[in-house]
């Protein structure tokens, strides 16, 4: 007879069976996992930081794809691939160099201890505004000296050359040229001034030294193809058009149209033309100026139209993704002028000027068209330095508060609401 297990070994031996069972229940899960894995044992890895080389572009760049990588049987996301091409745009007032303004900058010389002129303080306070955007466009109404020896501010102009190192080191890429004072010294006039302008790299249109020379400034800001034509409506002791014509272009609205369109069917996607129209010191757009802005508006060749002569601001037209501003003003000029420099003619609101912000686009199904527009008011600190001073951005602690806002208000009566006022911040 059997003799019966004592219950303490009975309960070893459950112990044990249970143990059992958990150790064979253990190795058939790891065999499972094993199998679902496959070939791919090993192989994970766990990321650690981006490749910079394989980092996400940033927003405003389209995603590229490397043609080795790229799906071959699907679409990328629209998103991912896509990306709306814009630029903002700025544009400023005339650029005239009067005897008092060179004596300024001779000044500014002086206390640098460099030679000759130097006009970069006066656009320091603008320089911010001007380098922030993705083109900047001057005009330019007095031309240059070859060789400084020759200087003229009253009458003719024939204006220190360092003006040219000023204008690209305020932040501008490109001036319009063609004016009433183009040819104040004949053709020396326009030989001279170009050879400055590409001395410091500054693109230019409106004058032209020989035939191939002549036509549009090209830019390609953002992305997008821009033709940027000069032509001037009036000249001075001359007839227009001058001989040859392409030496310094005339306002003929057909011409114009025309030039706009090669320059498209050539690749431009926004065409700019910058006019040299209107009559001095009058606000309100002449009978002629409206007439061809309603041609230039209508026209869709042509995207953008600049105006500049009258010294004084003047108002702003938009249609359908196209604006035409009649009258930017004077950027830095010596007028109204003063009692060494008179200018009887010259009312205060010569002193006036603005630069106008453009948002251009890209829109689906549109095309590139314009699409948000406003300005920041210019006043001239002729009294104490001769400065650009944008109004409200970076006003001179010496100037009465004032004068500036008598300017500013000036300034919104003419551009306002077509315009609206920018909110800047200094620095």
């Amino acid at each position: 007879m059997t003799e019966p297990l004592h219950p303490m070994f009975r309960s070893e031996r459950q112990f044990a069976w249970v143990l059992q069972m958990i150790v064979i229940a253990g190795l058939v899960g790891l065999l499972v996992v094993d199998i679902t894995r496959g070939d791919d044992a090993g192989q994970f890895e766990i990321p650690t930081k981006p490749d910079p080389e394989i980092s996400a572009p940033t927003p405003t760049s389209p995603v590229q794809v490397p043609s080795s990588e790229a799906p071959s049987n699907e679409t990328p996301p629209a998103e991912a691939t896509i990306s709306k091409r814009s630029f903002t745009l700025v544009a400023t007032g005339d650029i005239i160099s009067h005897g008092a303004v060179a004596q300024r900058a001779a000044s500014a010389a002086e206390a640098s201890g460099i030679e000759g002129w130097d006009f970069r303080p006066l656009f320091q306070r603008i320089k911010p505004i001007l380098t922030g955007a993705d083109l900047a466009l001057c005009h330019l109404e007095s031309p240059l000296s070859l060789n400084d020896d020759d200087l003229s501010f009253r009458g003719t102009f024939r204006v220190p050359s360092s003006l040219a190192d000023a204008i690209v080191d305020a932040g501008y890429d490109g001036c319009s040229l063609a004016s009433n004072h183009a040819l104040d010294s004949g053709t020396s006039s326009v030989a001279s001034t170009l050879h400055h302008m590409r001395r410091v790299g500054l693109a230019a249109t409106g004058m032209a030294d020989t035939a191939d020379a002549s036509g549009p400034a090209w830019f390609t800001p953002g992305g997008i193809r821009v033709a940027h034509f000069s032509v001037t409506d009036l000249i001075n002791g001359r007839d227009l058009p001058i001989d040859p014509p392409w030496m310094v272009p005339h306002l003929d609205v057909g011409q114009v149209t025309a030039d706009a369109r090669t320059a498209k069917t050539a690749g431009a996607e926004f065409v700019i033309v910058s006019v040299h129209w209107g009559e001095e010191y009058r606000a309100d757009p002449t009978v002629r100026q409206r007439a061809v802005a309603e041609h230039l508006l209508n026209a869709p060749e042509v995207d953008l139209v600049l105006g500049h002569h009258a010294h004084v601001v003047q108002p702003v037209a938009q249609r359908d993704g196209d604006a035409v501003v009649f009258g930017l003003g004077n950027l830095l000029t010596n007028q109204p002028g003063d009692e060494a420099n008179p200018c009887s003619s010259c009312p205060p609101e010569t002193q006036d000027g603005l630069i106008a912000w453009f948002q251009i686009s890209d829109e689906p199904g549109l095309g590139v068209r314009i699409i948000d527009i406003g300005y920041t008011p210019t006043w001239v600190n002729r009294t104490e330095t001769h400065e650009v001073v944008p109004i409200g951005v970076d006003d001179p602690d010496q100037v009465d508060p004032m004068v500036l806002a008598g300017s500013a208000a000036r300034t919104a009566a003419m551009v306002e609401p077509d315009l609206r006022l920018l909110d800047f911040t200094a620095g």
